[in-house]
């Protein structure tokens, strides 16, 4: 028999409904693995639009030489028209309370005395206005470097505004000049046109109008600025607005801010490894007088075992090789366990169910939550269909949680986590326990199955 013919025998020997998709849904791996995470990532920031951004305004504003600055509200008018973010316009309060909740991925402020520290650009002593931007690395860590992105866009459009400012003060400034300067001329004319006919307390007076006139100049024009201090005026001048950055929640590391993901990806490859090798349940014992409770668990606890042993050994080298560092080591091992046996039990249900198939289709829940779960960029940034897939996978889950325990954060997210992965976890087993009744009713093609070459 030749090459051909062997090779041919071996993609026979999938047979019926199931089976017959092993060899298309093989086929279809490296495209999933491809395309599809190049299509989930191909051009998140292009779709920052869809990020939900935070921007509040606590700017007082000031009256300035006859002027209104309302600085922070000319800012507020900006944000409401601008398409770069999702930005919604609230308080501090519920701010603060949606970035905690993952609601905001940050949220950018206007401090009270940002109209107060721009008025003074156009005096002797100008200042540098802040603009407060709060991040949180528990919602994920890359949106820190997205926030730079925001970081430049806002500086761009703070400079627009700050120069309408600066224009409005010097306008104001230039009027008042002109005035003082027109009654000053006026002053001086009246004083020479009177001098040898007006009465003395006429050019007393109109000396004294010249003299005031005068002063007021002196005082509207600022004296020109030390050498020293020419240097620190112009660079506020160049750049009146400066944004503070700070973090409620640093990762610090690059490596500590992506291990909820591949944490993940991690567990979830062993209960694809682990089925492999281990049988979902025992034929012997299917085929004798043991619960089907019974042997679902005793199928599931050896990869459950096994996972446990795996998840503990995992965090051991990444906190001792590369100081990992938890903020709550205790929950993040905790939580590591639950979905080291969650992720082994959602194995055993689709390998006992649909044997090889069930195995193709472990590695494409992987590529699904790889792309879905928000591990690397925010799900915001992907399209619909990975945003639609974000909340029902239990991997999602993993990652918040684990975000909270490495990083620090809001605690309601960890119990989401927790309770999400234990409802998958008991759903799997249940799950199996009706696949292992089911196996129960035997057929003629299961008890002489046919041969084959």
């Amino acid at each position: 028999m030749g090459v051909l013919r062997l090779a041919w025998l071996e993609l026979r020997r999938f047979r019926g409904p199931l089976p017959r998709l092993v060899p298309v849904m093989l086929m279809l791996v490296p495209t999933l693995y491809g395309a599809l995470y190049l299509w989930s990532n191909w051009d998140p920031y292009g779709r920052l639009n869809q990020v939900p951004v935070a921007f509040v305004n606590e700017d007082r504003p000031v009256d300035v030489r006859g002027q209104h600055i309302d600085a922070g509200g000319r800012l507020t008018e900006v944000i409401r028209t601008d398409e770069n973010f999702k930005w919604k316009v609230t308080d501090a309060k519920q701010a603060r309370k949606g970035l905690e909740d993952g609601d905001y991925h940050f949220v950018v402020t206007v401090p009270p005395d940002f109209s107060a520290t721009l008025a003074t650009t156009a005096s002797a002593q100008p200042r540098q206005a802040k603009l407060l931007m709060t991040l949180d690395d528990a919602n994920g860590f890359i949106i820190g470097k997205m926030a730079e992105v925001a970081k430049t866009r806002l500086q761009q459009q703070v400079s627009a505004t700050t120069q309408s400012t600066l224009v409005q003060q010097l306008y104001g400034q230039t009027g008042e000049l002109k005035d003082q300067l027109a009654r000053s001329a006026d002053s001086a004319r009246q004083l020479a046109g009177g001098v040898g006919t007006a009465p003395p307390d006429q050019l007393r007076e109109g000396a004294e109008q010249l003299a005031g006139g005068l002063t007021r100049l002196n005082e509207a024009v600022p004296a020109p600025p030390p050498a020293q201090a020419a240097g620190e005026d112009a660079r506020v001048l160049g750049a009146p607005v400066t944004i503070e950055v700070t973090n409620l929640h640093p990762a610090d590391l690059y490596g500590r801010g992506l291990a909820p993901f591949f944490f993940g990806i991690a567990l979830w490859v062993f209960g694809l490894v682990g089925f492999l090798l281990l049988r979902p349940y025992n034929p012997h014992a299917l085929a004798g007088r043991a619960g089907a409770v019974k042997v679902a668990l005793a199928g599931w606890l050896p990869a459950a075992a096994l996972g446990l042993a795996g998840a503990f050994v995992l965090y051991a080298v990444v906190q001792l090789g590369l100081g990992l560092d938890a903020d709550d080591p205790g929950l993040s091992l905790l939580l590591i366990a639950l979905a080291a046996v969650t992720f082994v039990a959602i194995a055993q249900f689709l390998r006992a169910a649909l044997g090889a198939v069930g195995d193709v289709l472990i590695l494409v829940l992987l590529m699904l939550q790889l792309t879905s779960c928000g591990g690397l960029y925010p799900v915001t940034t992907t399209p619909e269909p990975f945003q639609a897939l974000h909340p029902v996978l239990p991997m999602t889950y993993l990652v918040n949680g684990l975000r909270v325990t490495l990083t620090g954060g809001e605690g309601e997210r960890l119990a989401v986590a927790f309770a999400v992965l234990g409802g998958y976890l008991v759903v799997a087993l249940i799950a199996t326990v009706f696949v292992v009744r089911h196996r129960r009713m035997w057929t003629m093609a299961s008890l002489k199955p046919a041969v084959e070459l």
